[in-house]
């Protein structure tokens, strides 16, 4: 970890210690100069007193890792994914009132076709989106995250192609289907949800929060009751989602 992000991350444990630095001297014999410095990111210290230092404040040294420096494609990757995202969240809504629309009013060959366009559009979007996710798993070697985002493109995708093959289908093969999907997705999005939390340490509040809100979002869809909230909530996910990638991208 590079300074001044190393002195901070100190100066924050001592704190929920609730250690002064003449206190922390006590404990690691190290010059209050020295920590003064190093808190303020004034001087890189050595391997050995960071270790020193985090062994007085009783922190856990392998969770003490090092910032992964992103490369020029994880960034590319990275900015390239918020784009789609941005595409993916404007399709939603167009997507909602297509679905609407082509089961409620009009069955014609000419809608069906703008029908089929929206969904591989929001296909093509959604799995290019969620690439931005694939890139932190690879980032920070989370295999559980990999996994899920997989499962999450590939459910979707299924999903959207099911949909257009719906169209001549009848209401209870339509409203059987959407349960199962609700389901399906909900149990999926909270697994996402558990995965983005175990990255507060790594990518800090905002991934936190985006955590939260994928559980809450899944666990209204999963309960069908509460779909239509789900429904809501689902619309400030994807904006912390988009940000998310944003600000990674942008570190």
């Amino acid at each position: 970890m590079k300074q001044p992000e190393l002195g901070k991350r100190i100066l924050e444990l001592r704190k929920q210690k609730g250690l002064t630095q003449e206190e922390l001297v006590e404990k690691c014999n190290i010059n209050v100069r020295t920590i003064q410095r190093i808190e303020a990111g004034e001087t890189t210290p050595r391997s050995f007193t960071i270790k020193t230092i985090l062994q007085a404040l009783d922190a856990d040294i392998n969770t003490f890792k090092e910032d992964t420096e992103l490369t020029i494609q994880d960034r590319n990757v990275l900015n390239l994914a918020w784009v789609f995202g941005i595409v993916y969240f404007v399709f939603g809504f167009i997507e909602t009132i297509a679905d609407i629309y082509q089961f409620t009013e009009d069955t014609s060959t000419l809608n069906k076709v703008l029908y089929t366009v929206v969904k591989v559009i929001s296909s093509v979007a959604f799995v290019i989106f969620f690439t931005g996710f694939l890139r932190i798993a690879k980032i920070y070697t989370y295999k559980l995250l990999k996994i899920v985002v997989y499962v999450m493109m590939i459910a979707y995708v299924v999903s959207e192609i099911h949909d257009i093959f719906l169209i001549n289908s009848s209401n209870e093969t339509i409203i059987i289907t959407g349960i199962v999907e609700f389901v399906v997705f909900g149990a999926i999005q909270i697994i996402f949800g558990l995965s983005l939390l175990r990255l507060k340490d790594k990518l800090g509040t905002l991934i936190q929060i985006n955590g939260i809100m994928e559980i809450i979002t899944g666990v209204c869809l999963a309960t069908i009751v509460l779909a239509s909230l789900g429904a809501v909530f689902l619309i400030p996910t994807v904006v912390i989602e988009v940000i998310v990638l944003y600000k990674l991208a942008k570190k």
